[in-house]
């Protein structure tokens, strides 16, 4: 066995995310350092001692691709898990590039090159909004690149994933509807080609078949529009007394359609989004809404796919926070 040899400490500095004088500092074991800076130094040095014998060291910083799609339901769900991400990257010394993502990769597409440019490619990839069959999956596997999916509960075979429990917040919300006595609870938008929107209604149907209730025809997906127009051609003198939405953007479009039809929030229904996005909490009157951690979401991705870039040996992580339910207005008790 070939004698260990110890990291530089510009290696050390590099994914401690400090200066070369803090390591050497630490390393000599001088005061005037923090605890907690102390600590940061000698994770790294442990670190990169634990690399398996002939894994590649990182030169330089950190080199992170966020790979996102060209658009996002909501401007402010995207900007706070991008807050997170940056404080993660600053916190681990890195450097993000973004790069829009709209499957199918052509050959030609630029992304190509950000993985594939031997100068350019990335020590590890932060993915947002791919789903199971996306192409770009195969191609981060052949390239046998670290890969965080972000914002996602389940992690593809050979990725990681940092997401929020879609599931349990689904399902307290429609539990918290049921104890204010709530019998007929519509589930309305969204697309069951996403996971979140599968785990959502997953736990809206938990929630009612514990409770005894049969929520048979009262799901209504689609745009949030849309969805409210055929929960109303479904039910068009009173659409039950509650509505469930699977996020913020459904709602902000289906609630000028109900009540453009003269129903009332909260006196004629009481409603509950997911997101928890200022959009809800501004609305008249304000929206309950289950609250999402987003830039923990964003910071966690960052330091999980560091620890898969400096650790070889790990095969994936698996991260879920826990949602929490924002109650405002407009869940009431349910009139007898």
């Amino acid at each position: 066995m070939g004698k260990s040899v110890r990291p530089s400490v510009s290696e050390i500095a590099t994914l401690a995310g400090v200066s070369k004088s803090t390591v050497s500092l630490v390393l000599n074991n001088r005061p005037h350092v923090s605890e907690s800076m102390r600590k940061r130094v000698l994770d790294a040095l442990e670190a990169l001692q634990t690399q398996p014998s002939g894994a590649p060291r990182i030169k330089g910083p950190f080199r992170i691709l966020l790979l996102h799609p060209a658009h996002m339901g909501s401007i402010q769900v995207f900007r706070e898990l991008l807050q997170g991400i940056h404080r993660g990257i600053e916190e681990v010394g890195g450097r993000l590039t973004l790069a829009v993502h709209q499957p199918p990769l052509h050959p030609t597409h630029t992304t190509n090159v950000l993985l594939l440019e031997p100068t350019l490619r990335p020590h590890g990839v932060l993915l947002m909004g791919a789903l199971r069959d996306d192409p770009i999956l195969e191609l981060l596997r052949k390239e046998n690149l670290p890969t965080v999916l972000v914002a996602r509960e389940t992690a593809f075979d050979g990725f990681s994933a940092v997401g929020m429990d879609n599931y349990r917040g689904a399902k307290e919300a429609v539990d918290y509807l049921i104890r204010l006595g709530h019998r007929r609870i519509a589930f309305l938008g969204g697309s069951e080609q996403y996971e979140y929107t599968r785990n959502r209604l997953a736990g809206y149907r938990d929630a009612l078949a514990q409770a005894g209730i049969t929520p048979e025809g009262w799901v209504f997906l689609g745009k949030g529009d849309e969805a409210a127009q055929a929960l109303l051609s479904a039910s068009p003198s009173l659409p039950g007394t509650a509505i469930f939405f699977v996020n913020d953007e459904h709602a902000s479009q289906a609630l000028p359609t109900l009540q453009k039809e003269g129903i009332r929030i909260p006196e004629d229904l009481s409603v509950i989004a997911f997101d928890d996005t200022e959009l809800m909490a501004q609305w008249t009157p304000p929206i309950s809404s289950v609250a999402v951690p987003r830039m923990e979401i964003g910071e966690l991705a960052v330091k999980s796919l560091v620890e898969q870039i400096t650790r070889p040996s790990i095969e994936s992580i698996r991260i879920i926070l826990h949602t929490q339910l924002r109650i405002r207005e407009t869940s009431v008790r349910a009139l007898q």
